[in-house]
């Protein structure tokens, strides 16, 4: 039995999927460790635990022969079948960003500029000066035009 299963494990590796069966079982183990933790209050929204819940999985699989590139793709692919089980949607872009606020009545009070950290001048509310805002408006166009993984290598370079 235990070589069966190793042998599955190995073809699923080679080929960089998962079988039907296997894979329907884990959407259902990710869908049900999202609501519990989602209704337990211990992530704010659905989606708290897609950072680890991605590197875990990718992880184990790249642990039984998995090449990265197919264990991060099945790992996505696993998340966005529980994403769609438990019916989250992500908010747009600009709702994920920080200064999405207006809606709620709030707005953030600064006291440094948002590109460079300098303290803002007299009258300013977000930039130091002209150059910080279009600098700063040129990253954020380039980032909505990137695809998700020139997203993630732009944020780790910039960070």
């Amino acid at each position: 039995m235990h070589d069966r299963i190793m042998a599955r494990r190995e073809t699923e590796a080679r080929r960089g999927r998962l079988g039907a069966g296997r894979f329907d079982a884990l959407v259902k183990e990710l869908v049900a460790a999202i609501r519990l933790a989602f209704e337990a209050g211990a992530t704010a929204t659905l989606f708290g635990l897609e950072g680890p819940l991605r590197a875990a999985i990718r992880a184990d699989l790249c642990r039984i022969g998995w090449r990265w590139q197919d264990a991060d793709g099945m790992a996505r692919e696993l998340l966005d079948n529980a994403f769609s089980v438990v019916r989250a949607t992500r908010p747009s872009w600009n709702e994920g960003q920080p200064e999405w606020t207006v809606h709620a009545g709030t707005l953030i009070e600064r006291t440094l500029c948002v590109r460079c950290h300098k303290p803002l001048p007299e009258g300013h509310h977000k930039f130091c000066g002209n150059s910080c805002a279009v600098a700063h408006g040129a990253r954020i166009t380039r980032l909505k035009e990137m695809d998700e993984d020139r997203v993630v290598r732009s944020a780790i370079r910039w960070i």
